[in-house]
């Protein structure tokens, strides 16, 4: 009989983070597939702006599995991440000759999952259990020596 996992997941999200999608992206797709814990101190050497509003984002997350899950925040590995766009505020630049350059700052939205991780149960083997004999084939070899 097969036992189905259950896959526990965690989310969470910020909104209108002060960077734009796509530089934020490509410091999320850096810690995807690593625990948490260490990607927050890869975070904080990293030399990206988009590196706090990120840091925060795994640290809230990290806090609402441990309200939720009741898990330890060694066993808890980001599963994925990723940003979309936010609103647009739009600004201006002084130009040259009195004039203004328009220019638009993009937003972006947070998502992070994390993995809860759970300690597997380990079989139990016949041949590991204290007492038992190992039954190991010693192989001759036909090469003559002189």
């Amino acid at each position: 009989m097969a036992t189905k996992t259950i896959k526990q997941l965690v989310i969470a999200k910020a909104s209108h983070a002060l960077s734009s999608p796509r530089k934020t992206n490509l410091v999320l797709k850096a810690i995807v597939g690593r625990p948490a814990l260490l990607a927050i101190k890869q975070l904080a050497v990293i030399p990206k702006r988009a590196g706090e509003p990120v840091v925060q984002l795994i640290k809230q997350a990290i806090g609402n599995a441990v309200s939720r899950f009741q898990a330890s925040p060694d066993s808890l590995i980001i599963d994925s991440a990723f940003a979309t766009k936010g609103r647009v505020l739009k600004r201006a630049h002084i130009g040259g000759r009195g004039k203004t350059k328009p220019y638009e700052r993009t937003t972006s939205h947070l998502t992070l999952y994390l993995r809860v991780l759970t300690p597997k149960a380990i079989p139990v083997i016949p041949s590991a259990v204290e007492g038992s004999h190992s039954t190991k084939k010693v192989v001759k070899s036909t090469k003559k020596t002189k």
